[in-house]
């Protein structure tokens, strides 16, 4: 296993007096538990909306880059995962880990909160994460209880309806390398 990209003990900083909690790079976070975010999360994707949610997965990605030397492509891929799962835990997201299946990527959450019946918020969350780790826009599609497969915008929505029938992640990767839409 990597190490971590940096010392989770010193990455908030509470400022009590002021009544404000910051990351060690600067930015303002909100302590808030899973009972409040998710009713908030839950009327996103009711409403359809989901962005303030990528936004926060796009802070995260931010906050990776901020947290490795010098350019992210300059990087294992593997440091970059482990480190993006060492910021996404201390959030308080869960466990982030990938699965290879061919050439597309899984990603695994374990241990998150439940805000969302069809984890759309987590979904959201990751995509912006991964947009800003890959330099492009990215969606993270629910596929089972743990995973979400990354694949380009333009195809979320036909690998989403594919998995509500109940198709497992091995065949929708068949499916999207057969050219199948």
């Amino acid at each position: 296993m990597a190490e971590p990209c940096f010392d989770p003990g010193g990455f908030y900083e509470f400022d009590l007096a002021a009544g404000a909690v910051r990351t060690r790079h600067g930015g303002r976070v909100l302590v808030l538990s899973d009972n409040v975010v998710g009713p908030l999360v839950s009327a996103a994707v009711h409403h359809g909306d989901l962005t303030a949610v990528r936004q926060m997965g796009k802070e995260i990605g931010a906050d990776v880059q901020k947290s490795m030397s010098g350019e992210v492509a300059d990087h294992a891929p593997a440091d970059v995962i482990q480190c993006a799962a060492d910021l996404i835990s201390v959030f308080g997201w869960g466990r982030l880990s990938t699965e290879r299946w061919g050439d597309a990527l899984a990603i695994v959450m374990r241990e998150g909160p439940k805000l969302d019946e069809g984890r759309l918020g987590v979904a959201a969350l990751l995509g912006g994460v991964f947009s800003i780790l890959g330099g492009a826009e990215v969606a993270c599609v629910p596929i089972d209880s743990l995973r979400f497969l990354v694949v380009s915008p333009s195809i979320a929505e036909q690998v989403w309806m594919w998995s509500r029938e109940g198709t497992d992640v091995s065949s929708i990767v068949g499916r999207l390398e057969a050219g199948e839409k």
